[in-house]
């Protein structure tokens, strides 16, 4: 668990291992506690034991959801591929709609 940490932080193990033991382990119990929780909803399941109305689903609309839902609707989207929001002012950007329009000039 100390490694994953490192690694998703950027942290040199070695660093890791000189912070003051209180540091280390309040790290590793967050880590424990955000491993404990379902990856799609957010709860965990201590919290229903405890709790059988500990939450309520709530909906919220977000912009980008709703881009991406609407993105790959009819869109033929390609089994194992994925739709990602990325930002519009940036090269990469200019380059995708670049593309876009060559293969929109000669009919791809």
């Amino acid at each position: 668990m100390e490694m994953s940490y490192c690694y998703e932080n950027g942290i040199p193990h070695s660093v890791f291992l000189e912070w003051e033991p209180e540091d280390k382990a309040k790290t590793l119990a967050f880590m424990m506690e955000k491993g404990s929780r379902c990856e799609l909803c957010g709860t965990a399941e201590w919290e229903w034991e405890a709790d059988q109305f500990a939450y309520e689903p709530v909906e919220k609309m977000c912009k980008g959801c709703y881009l991406k839902h609407m993105a790959g609707e009819g869109a033929g989207q390609m089994p194992g591929s994925s739709i990602s929001m990325e930002p519009t002012r940036t090269i990469q950007a200019a380059q995708r709609h670049e593309r876009m329009k060559r293969d929109q000039l000669h009919g791809r």
